[in-house]
């Protein structure tokens, strides 16, 4: 087919041949020279021998396209021989070898060509029978070949020995062409049995397996990704340490010479399999050398020394991964490729001698110590990358091709802006991490030098950044801080933070840079002084980036360095305090608290001022000027009427200006003393400043919700730290507290927890503590009810005076009142307190007047309740000093009650109007505030305790003989005891002026002749009953006493039936005490009276709990009051017995077990009474004749038997109360016809017979037996 012309016999792919067949491009096909497309011939031949789909003009012009390029080329004679022959007999017998050596004990012990049947009857070697053979018999050889190696490779080896096949075809370069061109037709030929990514895994252990390999899928272009897959995938982790992953390296990396484009995906598999970590570099560097050597849009070639490619990003995103994995699988590439020499190749080497050449190029541009613009972000991120791998993987830096580059980069001076900020900090990082930089005493001159400059220049850095940004002046001063303090671990957890990686550097290794930093550069002294002077970060929250002034105090606080040199920072915490923001900075939560310890002194002492105390705290002026502010918006609106910009603001700063100095530089050695009279003169001009802001007393407020929610946190943790203070501090006042929208302040932290982050929970926790009345259940569960719209329009607007004036008339007109309270409802939380708080309080006592709406009493508790979300302190005494009694006379004046008499005495709360105790809506809301005061006495009496007791002890020593010590503690016992009687005797008559109050009251219109009445009476006894449990609840020891002291016996039933908490009298078992108090205690009278309640309760316990416990009660009380009756004079005997009646009967009849006792019992009180009025002086006819009318006998029997008892069915169906109303009347009319002395007894055994009828009655039907 033409002239021969020679071909290089193993002439590369090149890449844009294979883009070019891969799009089917035959134009750009035939500009190529013929030596270009020679590996690709088996495709093209191909390509000519087989018919179009479709004759299209297109398709036409294409396959003359590949005529004219084959077209005097003599090897494409020898490819269309070898696509005649028969493929379809040479696959079957491929199939028949293949299967053969698949047995076991097969051909794999001999040769390749040893009972093949592919290849018989070889005479001559294979090279020479290669040469000598057709095209078919060459196919068979090569595919004989490949089916052995295929079973080779099943066979079982050692974990690393990787097995090569010698083979006089694949070794020698000359049988390369012939080869390659069978291997890519039958590959083409024979799709189902050669799949490509098999084959390339077998040919890889042949020799020039890699320009093998490309040829084959050169001429197969739709298997690149499946071959180069399957590569890869079968990899080993480290690639460089075997023979079989340097192949598989060498093959991929030649296939994406080939098909660049792949390259990156390559990388991908490799990083995302953690396989062949050396490809993986060697990819990278192959694609920036690419990038370097093509040419820009405009022609020209990519400058050296910038950053082409992504090597220093990839690099540096595999060893800081978030993957721990893969960072751990690339460290172990490092380490053990750190083993190699310096010269030896490898990847690590040759990624080492790439950034070794970006250092040069990047020192080649600066001819001083000035480091171009264009520069300062490659630079960064070549610092970055260094420090990763010196610190991750442990790689020891080169002293003469590294580390003098690296430090002549790292002090090089960068143009102030913030890349340039990023930069300085980051090399200060650096210097840190990488002790080794500073081993000459060169390095550590120059290092020296570079800090001082960083020092004079910041001023000029911060004022670039703008007042959102932080300077690299705060990174610096932390870390002096750190190293005066010889906090070394906390200086390497600053710049693993700063560098965003695990700095692993020791400790051992920092003292050269430690000498210089607070040897040359900064004194304790002067680190003080300046951070006491730093310029506030206005508008500081989370969002700004790197170390702030805050960092830098917040340091200094805790290790006391403020306090060793007496200087005071409360006008900076204040300041900062005001000018933060949402979402808050993490530290400021922490730099309270260390400030709160450093006021109080609960840090410990400094050393060298065992008992000093520097700081102040912040006043309670300065507290209440930010709280001046509107509470109710986020924005700086003040409640007074002034303009906003009449008030003064603070001093204006440009950025963070950390280190404050009059006039230009001054030379490095006279640098601290510069520093040091700068800091004094700043001092001066910020306290005449800070003096003027406080005689003015206004204060600029940046966010109010996050200042107001600062300071709530630093008053309630004072509070918290200076109960346990050594020394008596200074006392907010609880006017302050009172002032404060606690409520509000911590429902807003609630619902913004993202933004503010971690004080929610410490806010929490201290209310909890010391403020639980804040902290009720149900005030948590509260949720704002959604008011519907108005459909009525007053025409009277809605103002606190119109409000008024609608209570006031709420009885004759409450429809304006009940319109006006919807109204409230819609209005937002900012407007509702001004509008409503006054004027609903103070004329609370209009809606105790009859015939007021039930709907008008609930809508304004939903109105208080809103109220109570806001300022609930101040609504809580306003509402009590509402409520209160009219005074006598009622034109008299009185003393407004302060929140200090409430919390000293909860029990002004309950000496309201008693009105208030029929009206059930106004009853929760007073029931509720007796709860809050109750728990603030508590915790007021606790805090009292505490805050004295240091006093109270030396009192005590004092008074003891000798001053010893040894009666503080029972001292301190003797306190604890007598606070919680005093706490037990306030609730306890709290709860006893309840249980009175919900007494039938004849004034109050209680009676049954007024249903209404009674209704209501059961809706507030069912509010007093929702009290007591949770009372008896909550303190068991309560229900204890309230029982020991005693009700009226009418309640016990409503009682036990009402509280669910009443079971614990028998859980905690302690009815058997009240049964058995000492007689001597109480006068007899009383003490019978107490027998009496007790059996009462008892038996209503065990009527409504029939439990075993019970029964072991009942049966006392039955067996005490069987005692007592045989003991007790005359008077009390009788007392006893009347009144045991009932409650005998009703356990008799829950516990059927108890009735001999019972019947018993009731048969000795009548025989007891009987022979008390046989031996009286008077003769007793009526007793005789009154019990035979009854048919009753002195033993109490019936003397027709037991059935007399079923005849009277009047009697049987008799309740309790009728049963005492009927006795009490049969024994006045038997007084009134027979006037004698015995009509006490008379009426006594009249009763005990109706008792013991009606519980052999009601025994009878229980047990069925009659």
């Amino acid at each position: 087919m033409g002239k021969h012309k020679k071909i290089h016999l193993s002439a590369p792919v090149l890449p844009h041949v294979f883009k070019a067949l891969e799009r089917a491009d035959m134009v750009a096909l035939s500009q190529c020279k013929e030596e270009e497309i020679r590996p690709i011939l088996p495709c093209l031949v191909r390509m000519s021998l087989i018919a179009p789909i479709e004759n299209t003009m297109e398709s036409t012009a294409a396959r003359k396209a590949i005529l004219k390029i084959l077209s005097g080329i003599e090897t494409v004679n020898a490819m269309v021989a070898l696509l005649s022959v028969d493929f379809p007999t040479l696959e079957s017998d491929f199939k028949k070898e293949q299967q053969l050596r698949q047995k076991a004990g097969g051909l794999n012990s001999g040769g390749a060509q040893e009972g093949s049947i592919l290849v018989q009857n070889l005479i001559n070697g294979l090279a020479l029978e290669f040469e000598c053979s057709e095209p078919l018999k060459r196919l068979r050889l090569l595919l004989s070949e490949i089916i052995y190696v295929m079973a080779q490779l099943k066979e079982p080896r050692p974990a690393h020995e990787w097995y090569h096949k010698e083979c006089e075809l694949f070794d020698n370069q000359c049988y390369f062409e012939e080869v390659a061109d069978i291997l890519s037709i039958g590959v083409s030929e024979l799709p189902g049995l050669l799949s490509p990514g098999e084959l390339a895994e077998t040919l890889l252990h042949f020799s020039n397996a890699p320009h093998l390999i490309a040829r084959i899928v050169a001429n197969q272009p739709d298997y690149f990704k499946e071959v180069l897959s399957s590569i890869i995938i079968n990899g080993e982790a480290q690639d460089e340490d075997t023979e079989g992953g340097l192949m598989r390296q060498r093959t991929v990396r030649t296939l994406c010479l080939m098909n660049p484009s792949m390259a990156l995906y390559a990388r991908h598999l490799c990083v995302e399999l953690y396989r062949m970590p050396g490809l993986a570099l060697y990819l990278t560097l192959d694609a920036a050398k690419n990038a370097f050597s093509s040419p820009n849009s405009d022609g020209s070639l990519c400058c050296e020394g910038t950053d082409v490619g992504d090597v220093v990003s990839f690099v540096s995103g595999l060893l800081l991964s978030p993957d721990q994995h893969q960072r751990a699988w690339f460290a172990a590439y490092v380490k053990s490729a750190h083993k190699r020499a310096w010269d030896e190749p490898c990847g690590l080497s040759s990624l080492r001698c790439e950034l070794s050449e970006r250092l040069c190029a990047l020192l080649l541009f600066r001819t001083t110590h000035l480091l171009p613009a264009s520069q300062v972000i490659p630079a960064t991120a070549l610092l970055r990358l260094y420090t990763a791998l010196k610190n991750l993987p442990g790689l020891k830096l080169h002293e003469e091709k590294e580390v003098t580059p690296l430090l002549q980069l790292l002090t090089c001076q960068p143009p102030v802006s913030a890349a340039g900020v990023r930069f300085v900090s980051t090399g200060l990082c650096v210097l840190i991490a990488c002790p080794q930089l500073l081993s000459a005493a060169e390095n550590e001159r120059r290092a020296s030098e570079w800090i001082k400059w960083l020092v004079k220049e910041e001023k000029h850095f911060s004022g670039a950044l703008g007042e959102w940004s932080s300077s690299f002046g705060a990174l610096l001063l932390l870390v002096a801080i750190h190293f005066h303090v010889g906090q070394l671990s906390a200086i390497l957890e600053l710049v693993s933070a700063a560098l965003n990686m695990r700095v692993t550097t020791k400790t051992a290794n920092l003292a050269r840079i430690r000498h210089i930093v607070t040897h040359e550069v900064f004194t304790e002294s002067v680190v003080t002084l300046i951070a006491s002077k730093v310029s506030v970060t206005r508008g500081l929250n989370a969002a700004l980036p790197g170390f702030l002034p805050v960092h830098c105090v917040y340091h200094l606080l805790k290790s006391r360095m403020f306090t060793r040199h007496r200087v005071n920072i409360k006008n900076w915490i204040y300041r900062q305090i005001c000018n933060s923001r949402a979402p808050m900075h993490p530290v400021l939560p922490s730099l309270v608290e260390v400030y709160v310890r450093s006021v109080l002194g609960t840090d410990g002492p400094a050393p060298g001022h065992p008992t000093a105390l520097t700081n102040d705290p912040i006043s309670e002026t300065e507290i209440l000027a930010v709280f001046e502010y509107s509470s109710f918006s986020s924005e700086t609106q003040k409640r007074a009427t002034s303009s906003r910009s009449t008030r003064p603001r603070l001093r204006q700063t440009g950025g963070h200006r950390l280190y404050l100095r009059q006039g230009g530089g001054a030379p490095d050695g006279r640098l601290a003393d510069v520093a040091a009279r700068g800091v004094v003169e700043a001092m001066e001009v910020d306290d005449q400043n800070t003096s003027n802001n406080e005689a003015v007393g206004k204060v600029e407020v940046r966010c109010v919700l996050t200042s107001q929610l600062l300071l709530l946190y630093y008053l309630l943790l004072y509070e918290d730290l200076r109960l346990t203070a050594p020394q008596q501090q200074v006392t907010y006042s609880a006017t302050l507290f009172s002032q404060l929208p606690i409520r509000y302040l911590l429902a807003r932290a609630q619902r913004d927890q993202a933004l503010y982050g971690g004080l929610y929970s410490a806010l929490i926790r201290l209310l909890a503590h010391h403020y639980p009345q804040l902290c009720l259940v149900e005030d948590w569960l509260y949720k704002p009810p959604v008011a519907p719209p108005s459909l009525l329009s007053p025409r009277t607007p809605l103002t606190p005076s119109s409000l008024q004036r609608a209570m006031s008339e709420c009885r004759s007109s409450p429809g304006l009142l009940l319109v006006l309270l919807q109204r409230c409802l819609q209005l937002p939380s900012q407007r509702l307190w001004s509008v409503a708080a006054a004027p609903l309080t103070a004329s609370l006592h209009y809606l105790l007047e009859e015939d007021v709406p039930r709907t008008v009493l609930d809508h304004y508790v939903l109105v208080w309740r809103r109220l109570n979300a806001m300022y609930p302190r101040r609504l809580w005494a306003m509402t009590v000093e509402g409520l209160r009694a009219v005074p006598h006379p009622p034109g008299g004046r009185r003393r407004p009650l302060t929140e200090d008499d409430l919390v000293l005495d909860p029990l002004n709360v309950l000496r309201c109007d008693p009105r208030v105790y029929r009206r059930a809506p106004l009853l929760q809301l007073v029931e509720y505030v007796l709860r809050v005061y109750l728990l603030s006495s508590r915790t007021f009496l606790a805090q009292h305790q505490l805050s004295t007791a240091a006093a109270a002890a030396e009192a005590a020593a004092a008074a003891a003989a000798g001053g010893s010590l040894a009666l503080v503690a029972p001292f301190e016992e003797e306190r604890d005891k007598l606070r919680n009687a005093l706490i037990l005797t306030q609730e306890s008559a709290a709860v006893q002026i309840l249980l009175e109050s919900i007494l039938p009251d004849a004034s109050q219109g209680d009676g049954p002749s007024s249903p209404g009445s009674l209704l209501a009476l059961q809706e507030v006894q069912s509010v007093v009953f929702s009290y007591l449990h949770q009372a008896f609840i909550k303190d068991t020891t309560l229900a204890k006493l309230v029982h020991f002291q005693g009700y009226p016996r009418e309640l016990i039933g409503p009682v036990v039936q009402g509280v669910p908490s009443m079971h614990v009298a028998v859980g905690l078992n302690w009815i058997p005490e009240l049964l058995q108090l000492p007689q001597q205690q109480h006068r007899q009278r009383c003490s019978v009276q107490l027998q009496l309640f007790t059996l009462h309760l008892t038996a209503q316990l065990a009527l409504q709990n029939a439990m075993p416990s019970t029964l072991s009660i009942a049966r006392l009380a039955v067996n005490v009051v069987t005692t007592l009756i045989g003991v007790l004079a005359c008077e009390d005997r009788v007392l006893l017995v009347r009144g045991s009646l009932v409650p005998l009967v009703t356990l008799g009849r829950v516990f059927p077990c108890l009735l001999q006792d019972v019947t018993q019992l009731l048969c000795t009180g009548a025989r007891l009474t009987r022979a008390h009025a046989a031996i009286l002086p008077a003769p007793a006819p009526l007793l005789y004749g009154a019990c035979a009318s009854d048919g009753v006998d002195g033993a109490g029997a019936s003397s027709d038997g037991l059935p007399a008892f079923g005849a009277e069915n009047k009697q049987e169906k008799l309740g309790e109360t009728e049963l005492k109303a009927e006795a009490a009347q049969s024994s006045d009319n038997r007084a009134a016809s027979h006037v004698n002395k015995f009509a006490e007894e008379d009426a006594i055994v009249v009763e005990v017979t109706q008792a013991f009828r009606r519980l052999v009655v009601e025994s009878s039907m229980r047990l069925k037996i009659y």
